[in-house]
């Protein structure tokens, strides 16, 4: 089976159902306190807001008075941003629209009210989260649905009337409360909370410049520039491996190869540290030098927690006589649960440490803030020669231009 198929069944069920049936137990888009749902437009050079805050009330407006919709809305007229609130949208194009409008406003010299201000650096808030999966501050209420569930229709038709009618959303604006609510029910995905700390982080930074009276879209220094461009990389990376913590992202990641389930043939006994699996199929993405992270049982077992699972590195993969998959995983702890022969056990790539990401983000931060730095001298590291893999040298030895003729 391929990951098409897998998605193939889920629609047949979900038709059979009469309803949405889950891809995802956990829920993908966490949310803050606050919800605030956004509509946006531009006609022309006119952008027109329109916003409904938690306690039902619908705010609108132009221009600088649709920035003031959105902090009465969000309960920050004041100029306090508080704990940020979270803008629910039903497509991206919304927030295309408030980012123009946004950066506008964003110097308070050119705002005559701090209502203007505060809403302006809300949205460049939510506009440059937008950008993370897995963040708190926005909420696409349509991607999210597809995230999780599946609706039994053709590909590409499941619209957003057909989903506000799969969840029995109201229309208007406010829906959107209530197609939040519909699809982010349950726990959140494990590991996204340095994401979380990461929202809070942009936010303070908003926060700081609107009550410093300076513009949040102003010039930043070179390592705040750097740490925001690795904060996409890491989102990305962080948000992938909380998928793999959920047991049916699990079940169908079998038939993407980031999920390799199998029979360990040598297990790695007291005392030594390899343990090779015997996978169930070939078109694993597992490859010498990869991080992994497995427990024995099957894919939607639940995943233990640290104590009971192994951990170690894949030392090398080969396929057998027989045509079966061996994958070698070596480096592993002498403490907590090793898996022994005979056993089926699951294996995934490890997720990305976060104390590592953040000393490698302090890291950077300090090349950039030094004087000398090649970094921050602009100046070229010293070449130097590495092996090159053969294909790529065949690649690039091959430079035929390749015709097709009908």
């Amino acid at each position: 089976m391929s990951a098409a198929l897998f998605d193939l069944a889920l629609r047949v069920a979900a038709r059979e159902a009469g309803g949405p049936v889950p891809r995802l137990l956990h829920n993908p888009a966490p949310a803050r306190d606050v919800t605030v749902a956004i509509g946006a437009r531009r006609t022309g050079p006119v952008v027109h807001v329109q916003a409904v805050g938690p306690d039902g009330r619908t705010y609108t407006g132009t221009g600088a008075d649709g920035l003031a919709a959105l902090a009465r809305a969000a309960g920050c007229a004041g100029g306090d941003l508080g704990a940020g609130a979270s803008a629910l949208v039903d497509t991206p194009a919304t927030l295309r629209s408030l980012a123009g409008l946004a950066r506008s406003h964003a110097d308070p010299a050119q705002c005559t009210h701090v209502d203007v201000k505060a809403g302006s650096a809300l949205a460049g808030w939510w506009v440059e989260r937008a950008a993370h999966p897995g963040t708190s501050a926005v909420t696409d209420v349509l991607g999210t649905s597809r995230a999780r569930f599946m609706l039994g229709v053709v590909p590409g038709e499941d619209h957003v009337g057909t989903w506000r009618a799969a969840f029995g959303v109201p229309k208007g604006l406010g829906g959107l409360h209530v197609w939040q609510r519909a699809v982010t029910g349950g726990p959140v995905l494990p590991g996204l909370d340095a994401l979380r700390e990461d929202d809070d982080w942009q936010l303070q930074a908003a926060q700081d410049a609107l009550r410093d009276g300076r513009s949040w879209d102003r010039s930043e220094t070179l390592h705040i520039a750097a740490a925001r461009l690795a904060s996409r990389c890491d989102a990305a990376d962080l948000y992938d491996a909380a998928l793999l913590s959920d047991p049916l992202w699990r079940a169908r990641g079998v038939h993407t190869g980031f999920v390799c389930h199998g029979e360990a043939v040598t297990g790695a006994g007291q005392q030594a540290n390899r343990v090779t699996v015997r996978a169930d199929r070939l078109d694993t993405r597992l490859k010498a030098g990869s991080a992994v992270t497995g427990w024995p049982g099957a894919p939607m077992t639940r995943m233990p927690d640290a104590e009971n699972r192994f951990s170690g590195e894949v030392f090398a993969t080969a396929v057998g006589e027989d045509g079966a998959l061996t994958v070698t995983i070596g480096g592993l702890r002498k403490t907590g649960y090793r898996p022994a022969a005979g056993e089926m056990v699951t294996v995934i790539p490890a997720p990305p440490s976060v104390s590592t990401i953040r000393s490698r983000r302090s890291a950077v931060a300090r090349l950039y803030r030094r004087r000398f730095s090649w970094l921050s001298q602009g100046a070229t590291p010293t070449a130097s020669r590495r092996p090159v893999p053969l294909a790529v040298m065949i690649a690039a030895a091959d430079d035929e231009t390749q015709t097709t003729e009908n």
